[in-house]
Parts: C-alpha cells; structure tokens; sequence
C-alpha cells in the first residue's frame, strides 16, 4: 500500500521485497511477546525461544510472497502512441509504445566487474547502456535530458580462478562483443517495455547520463528497458504460493504448540523501560564488559561511515568493499592491515546484525572468563588466523569481510572453558544460541560466499587458545 499507493517512500526494489518485510516480522514478534507468556514447558529450563524463530520465520516467508503478489497484481499496463502519452505514475511499470526514435546522439555506455558466486568464484562483465527516446527522428528534445531513456545491458560471467592473462583476455573479447552488438542493435524489435525500479541498476543508468547531457536534474527521468514478450501475468502463481506458505507456516505454528502446556495468563513481562536500558548498556563499555561493547561500537560506526561514503549497506560492491579494506589478494602487495580492516567491514545489514547479536552473547560470557587482555588476544587472533586459512585453502582467491572468524574464536574458547569446567548446564540458554548461529553458518557456508575455511579455523584457533590458557594456569 505505501508502495504502490501513497508512492511517498522512495525505497529500493529490495527494500520493499525483502528488508521491510523482516522487519514487520521482528515488530510483530516484539509486540505478541507477552502473549507467547502463555506457554508454560515441562521443564522449567526452557523458555520460547524456538518459538518465536518458528513464527518469525512464518510470519517473513508470507509477507515476502504476497509483497511479489502485490507488486504483479496491481502494477497496470500502458498502451500509448508515443512516448509524449508515457506516465509517470509508479504503478505503471509495463508500457507498450507503438511509434518512437530512439536518438543515438544521446547514446552513452560503460563497462563494470564483479565478483559474486560461492567463495567470489564467478567474475561478472557488464556492459551498460542508454540512448533517448524521442517521439520520431524530426522530434527535438524540448527537455534537458529527455524525459525517456531507453536502458539495457550485457553480461558474461566468467571462473575468478583464471589466471590474471585469461581473465584480461575474456575481458577484452566481452568488449569488443558488446561495441559490435551495439553498433548492431535492433532498438526496434520489440515495443513492449518495462520501467526500471528504484534499483543500483538505475543508479547506474543515471550516471550514464551525465555523460551526454549537462543538467540531468531538470525532471524525473524514466527508463525502460525492452521486455521479451506481451504481459499477460495476473500474479496467479504468485498468489497459489502465498496460500502453500501460509498453510505451511500455520501447520507447523499448530504442531509446534502441541507439546507446551498453557497458563492462564500470560508471565508479567519485564518493564519496558528496564529493557530499553538494558539494550543501551550493551554500547557503553564499563567494569567486567568493556572490550566487547568497544567491539560492536567500532563495527556499527565503520559501517555508518561506508554508507556515507555510498556504500550500499543492504548490497555493497566488492570493489567497494576491497577500497575500505577487505581481505583479498591483495593481502600479496604488503596489505597486511587488511587482516585487521577486514574483521570490521561486513556485507550488509544483515551480515552485521547477526555477527553483532551473537558477539554481544559471547563476548559477555568471555570477557568474565578470561579477562579484557586476554578475550583481546583470543578475539584478534582469531580473526587473523581465519583469514589467512581463507586465503590457503582458495588460493588467494577470496573476498572476506565480517567478524565471523573472531566471533568463533570466541564460541571456541568459551565451549573449551566450559569443557573444561564441566559447565554446560548452566549456560543452556546461551548455547542454544551460539550453537543455532554455528549452524546457521557452517550450513550457509555450504550453499553461498559465506566462508567455512574462516569459521572453523577460527573456532579450532579459539579452542586451541583457551586450552593454553587453562595449561598454563594450572
């Protein structure tokens, strides 16, 4: 609704699709807290946790699928003459044009590289371009810049393993394909188009135009890009998975609520405002928890600072992310700073939230067990030793950013101490935690970038640093 029809919140495509529904996830979740109070365990060691995972993730998977529902349904089709009829209207996305000029006097490109894929395997070529839509070629633009753009681009994506020649020569023969493919394209083959969304493929179609107009803010600008084939999806699809996923989640909901018995008031939450002060405590560093507060200060400040600097903090680019400090190849030029820089660089919101929620829980528990010197030591040293693991086993070809191998240098140590002290018991909780967040990893690690090698070095470092300890003092 605030998308589509207040069109008062200039949000990316990603935002909407993804991260606001989350979001709503978790305000919901915070606000029905005191009704999962109800639920009374067997064991009085337990607590809800799981059940407020099982219903986040329930709640988030059906506000993602009827979001796509939304955005389908509602987004109208445009049959006009010629661009001077085209609307500006958000929900016009899918326009049909029957007569326009496409000016190559307005004609601008630009190559850009990525690397993406599990571990940065794949190395990604695009080539960029827009060029002015006009009525028909006697037209002279009445505005600078004209108001329609049409947009499109090419990509090849290539083994980052290549050696640094092959990859230049993939490189150069992408080139040369794309200037000939341009000099050859048929801007004229199909008249159905779809407007470009709030997106960093607009922003790149943006800075385009720059190079081939003077003042490129005089009006809103709209780009199209030409589609396949005619509109003809009602979201239907779309719709059928929303009720599969909604009937899923409150399946599961009703299995899961079997096995608790119920009180017949919910427990009295905490006071508000005893918890509001509570979260502030976690930043402010004091007696017995100072370095961890430190810690996750420095991350939230390095990753505020990149976004000012244009960072994207929902998507960066690995260029990006390589310019502030990450850990990569470059690590062979005399970088060694990286091995540090990198532990306080994170690829996205997301990414950070995580390492920061779980690094708070542990390092609260280390610092009390082994002290600010030596939680320091076991933190730092861990993170090094993760990222030189990293560049071993992928051959220098890795991009590494985050925590993650100091934040399980410090669940390794803390699982030795408790090891070592027969201590599980007490901590149930917390490790119900840290272990979910080791899972969650090593599993993501096994189907995206993120990087196995890092965290379980790290957490063999941590082991290994937390038993010398404990030789040492005895």
């Amino acid at each position: 609704m605030l998308d589509f029809k207040f069109q008062i919140l200039d949000f990316k495509e990603e935002v909407w699709d993804l991260y606001l529904p989350m979001i709503l996830s978790v305000i919901s979740l915070i606000l029905m807290r005191k009704r999962i109070g109800v639920l009374r365990h067997a064991n009085p060691d337990k607590d809800n946790f799981i059940y407020f995972v099982i219903f986040g993730i329930a709640l988030c998977a059906a506000l993602v699928s009827s979001q796509f529902y939304y955005k389908i349904k509602f987004s109208q089709n445009q049959t006009i003459p010629d661009i001077h009829q085209i609307s500006s209207d958000k929900n016009v996305n899918r326009i049909k044009i029957n007569s326009y000029f496409v000016d190559d006097a307005y004609l601008s490109s630009q190559f850009t590289r990525d690397v993406t894929g599990k571990y940065g395997n794949d190395l990604n070529f695009h080539f960029y371009f827009v060029a002015a839509i006009l009525k028909d070629s006697l037209e002279e633009p009445k505005n600078d810049p004209p108001q329609v753009w049409f947009a499109n681009h090419f990509s090849k994506t290539i083994s980052n393993r290549l050696s640094d020649e092959e990859k230049r020569i993939e490189y150069k023969n992408f080139r040369e394909k794309c200037y000939y493919d341009l000099a050859h394209f048929n801007f004229y083959n199909n008249t159905y188009f779809i407007k470009v969304p709030n997106s960093d493929k607009k922003e790149i179609y943006e800075r385009l135009i720059l190079n081939v107009v003077d003042n490129p803010q005089n009006r809103e600008v709209i780009f199209l890009s030409p589609s396949n084939g005619k509109f003809n999806d009602d979201g239907g699809s779309v719709l059928s998975w929303f009720f599969y996923i909604l009937g899923i989640g409150i399946l599961v909901i009703l299995f899961a609520l079997i096995f608790p018995n119920y009180r017949d008031q919910p427990v009295k939450a905490k006071d508000e405002e005893d918890d509001f002060n509570f979260f502030l405590q976690l930043f402010v560093p004091k007696k017995g928890y100072f370095i961890t507060p430190i810690l996750i200060d420095l991350n939230l400040l390095v990753f505020i600072i990149l976004s000012l600097f244009g960072v994207n903090p929902f998507y960066p680019q690995t260029e990006d992310l390589i310019r502030f400090g990450a850990l990569s190849s470059q690590i062979s030029n005399g970088e060694y700073w990286r091995f540090i820089s990198s532990m306080f660089l994170h690829g996205g919101i997301m990414h950070l939230l995580m390492n920061l929620m779980v690094l708070g829980i542990a390092g609260f528990f280390c610092e009390n067990i082994f002290g600010i010197a030596r939680f320091a030591i076991i933190y730092f040293v861990s993170g090094i030793i993760a990222g030189i693991s990293s560049l071993i086993w992928h051959d220098g070809n890795v991009i590494l950013v985050g925590a993650s191998g100091a934040i399980f240098g410090l669940i390794g140590s803390f699982a030795m101490a408790l090891l070592l002290r027969n201590n599980f018991k007490e901590n149930k909780i917390v490790l119900l935690v840290i272990f979910a967040y080791f899972v969650i990893n090593i599993f993501f690690g096994l189907i995206s970038n993120s990087d196995n090698a890092a965290h379980i070095s790290g957490f063999v470092c941590g082991m290994l640093i937390s038993l010398l300890y404990n030789v040492f003092e005895s």
